[in-house]
């Protein structure tokens, strides 16, 4: 005797169940699960392993916004900092701040 497998009508009218989603796709049989449990939009469904562009499949997903350079208000701070980068050019560069804001938050 063979199991029931459930019939899913998608966005577009297609009807599939979970393993015509799987060898389409190449996914896995949770995986296509957690897909159909998310939309029936066919682009999000049937797209193939690894990609999942910008819609993502998480109701929770948000793209996050690039971070923006801190604003300093207090003014010593910035006459600090100007003082910095016009003495130690190599200061300007990002990624030397980053080694050295991840070196002093280790030292705490």
């Amino acid at each position: 005797m063979g199991v029931h497998q459930k019939i899913y009508t998608l966005s577009d009218g297609q009807k599939v169940n979970i393993h015509e989603i799987m060898a389409k796709t190449g996914i896995k049989e949770s995986a296509a699960r957690h897909r159909l449990s998310q939309g029936r939009d066919v682009t999000k469904i049937l797209a193939t392993k690894g990609t999942h562009k910008d819609y993502g499949y998480g109701r929770r997903r948000v793209l996050k916004k690039p971070s923006e350079e801190v604003k300093i208000n207090n003014q010593t701070q910035q006459k600090l900092e100007s003082h910095i980068k016009k003495t130690k050019p190599f200061y300007a560069d990002p990624l030397f701040r980053l080694a050295l804001m991840k070196i002093s938050s280790k030292a705490k």
